[in-house]
C-alpha cells in the first residue's frame, strides 16, 4: 500500500468537517460551573470515613494504603 492509497482511504473513511469553529462559546459555562456549588462533597466524606473505618478495623493495611498514595 502506498502513501497515496492510504491518504485516499483515510479521506473516504473520515469525511471533512464543514464547520471549523465551535457552535457556541463554552467559556461562560465553565465560569458558571467553577463559581457554582461544589458537587460530590458527601461522596468524598463517605469515602474518607470508609477508609478511616477500614484502617481502624485492619491497621495492618496502613502500609498498603501509604504505598498507593
Amino acid at each position: 500500500m502506498t502513501d497515496d492509497e492510504l491518504i485516499r482511504l483515510l479521506k473516504t473513511a473520515v469525511p471533512p468537517t464543514a464547520e471549523r469553529r465551535p457552535s457556541r462559546d463554552l467559556w461562560p459555562r465553565v465560569v458558571d460551573r467553577v463559581r457554582g456549588p461544589a458537587r460530590g462533597y458527601w461522596l468524598d466524606l463517605g469515602l474518607a470515613a470508609g477508609v478511616i473505618l477500614a484502617l481502624l478495623l485492619f491497621p495492618e493495611y496502613l502500609p498498603l494504603l501509604a504505598y498507593h498514595l
